[in-house]
């Protein structure tokens, strides 16, 4: 079973930007790795809140973890941490996922029942979802710009996202060459203002 974010920290006007990714190759019997950060209009780079984790094929219940796996349990566990009535904005950089989150009937294809079930559950929580398709991985230029390659939004939040999730990554597989915890997944990690 995939964890939980359980934890609803701001209040108020604020977005959201989700990211997701695997380890290694795409599908990858490794696993991948999530991230989010909650902002608003005063949040800054060292306050943001932000939470990332891994997830293996084991928790997923799947042989291997997709790249569209990731992107969608990313956006779910932000919008499982945010309030209830929130009316703000979900970013993604995942044109199936942001599909996923705003047609009435989603193709759900290699996604795993329980990760449909919490998608469904928070689509009924917080109602009609404004979800937003952002390019990822910009270039400096197309971020000060604010546009990206294929001419859709970019965002240092969405960065900050990618970045997590590298680094989760990185960390999983380094404890991982180690022998430490014996190849499992280690917890969600939560920091920043809130």
């Amino acid at each position: 079973m995939i964890g939980k974010v359980t934890v609803r920290v701001l209040e108020g006007d604020y977005a959201a930007y989700c990211d997701g990714g695997v380890i290694g190759p795409n599908p990858s019997v490794r696993g991948g790795t999530w991230a989010f950060v909650l902002v608003d209009a005063l949040t800054t780079e060292d306050g943001c809140h932000h939470q990332s984790g891994v997830v293996t094929p084991a928790e997923a219940g799947v042989d291997e973890v997709t790249n569209n796996l990731t992107e969608l349990l990313a956006a779910v566990q932000a919008l499982e941490a945010v309030h209830d009535g929130w009316k703000g904005t979900l970013y993604t950089d995942s044109h199936v996922t942001r599909c996923r989150l705003v047609n009435k009937k989603p193709g759900m294809n290699g996604i795993p029942p329980a990760l449909e079930a919490r998608m469904w559950e928070q689509r009924e929580r917080l109602g009609p979802l404004r979800v937003v398709l952002l390019d990822g991985h910009p270039t400096r230029a197309q971020l000060a710009s604010g546009v990206g390659k294929r001419g859709n939004p970019c965002s240092k939040w969405n960065k900050k996202c990618d970045d997590l999730c590298r680094e989760r990554a990185f960390h999983y597989d380094a404890e991982r060459a180690a022998g430490a915890n014996g190849g499992t997944r280690r917890g969600a990690e939560s920091t920043g203002a809130g």
